[in-house]
């Protein structure tokens, strides 16, 4: 990935990012100021940004996401192509966690498989990924971004942290391959029983695994390697969806547990 929008206006945006995820509200897409498909500068805004919230309020890293790893989402959005985001610390829930609706733009809700590290990812493939993995659980990841209306370009989503506003861990934790997470199936609904969206594990790049050894080869070639200790995201298994307020959510994944949390409209 090579970079070519002036540093200048990485700063301006990642300024105005930052400053619309403080404040909650939304700017315009940034895409018509970056070269087509500048990954590189986009990702330089998610850093600036990030590394701006660890200095002015002391946050900590805690993992990464994989987005956009479901063909039927990237149909939907019009992007694709993977790309990841930062999670910080005062990003994670527990399940049943009551999430404060004005602490977000446009809530979207989706159910994913997480992967926690026990050990830093320094060989890509599949057989070391697998060996570095603690446990597995199912995982809401909180979506949220700063642009009205659609996700936009994919330079948009990634300037944007790809959408990451944090997520919400399962109550229960399982061994790396106890479950065939390519046939698991996932469904969300809520505590009345009204289906919100369903899908199976091989949405998610025909396994969720391959999803974590595309950030784990993402993440060595730009010098940042995956490390032990890490929440890895790997992608929504079914669509996302407006996060419905003021209702208990519930996901479950087969052989995985569930995970549950409630979107507080009066917080």
């Amino acid at each position: 990935m090579t970079s070519t929008a002036s540093e200048q206006t990485i700063e301006e945006i990642a300024d105005e990012i930052y400053l619309a995820r403080r404040g909650t509200y939304t700017i315009d897409h940034v895409s018509p100021r970056l070269p087509d498909h500048d990954l590189e500068s986009a990702y330089r805004i998610s850093e600036i940004v990030a590394a701006r919230r660890e200095a002015e309020l002391g946050v900590k890293r805690a993992g990464r996401k994989v987005g956009l790893t479901n063909p039927l989402v990237q149909q939907r959005v019009g992007v694709f192509e993977p790309d990841y985001g930062i999670i910080h610390d005062d990003m994670v829930f527990p399940s049943g966690a009551r999430l404060a609706q004005s602490r977000f733009n446009f809530l979207r809700i989706e159910a994913e498989v997480a992967f926690a590290l026990k050990e830093d990812i320094l060989d890509p493939r599949l057989e070391a990924i697998r060996e570095s993995i603690d446990y597995i659980t199912p995982a809401f990841e909180i979506v949220d971004f700063r642009f009205p209306g659609n996700v936009g370009a994919i330079v948009d989503t990634i300037a944007d942290n790809a959408g990451c506003g944090g997520l919400v861990l399962g109550e229960e934790r399982h061994a790396y391959g106890e479950v065939d997470l390519t046939a698991a199936e996932m469904v969300i609904t809520t505590a009345e029983g009204l289906e919100i969206t369903r899908g199976i594990g091989s949405n998610v790049l025909g396994d969720p695994i391959n999803a974590v050894k595309w950030l784990a080869e993402t993440a060595l070639r730009i010098g940042q390697p995956l490390r032990a200790g890490e929440l890895l995201l790997s992608g929504s298994i079914g669509y996302i969806e407006p996060w419905p307020a003021d209702v208990e959510c519930i996901a479950t994944i087969t052989g995985l547990g569930r995970v549950t949390a409630t979107l507080d409209s009066n917080s």
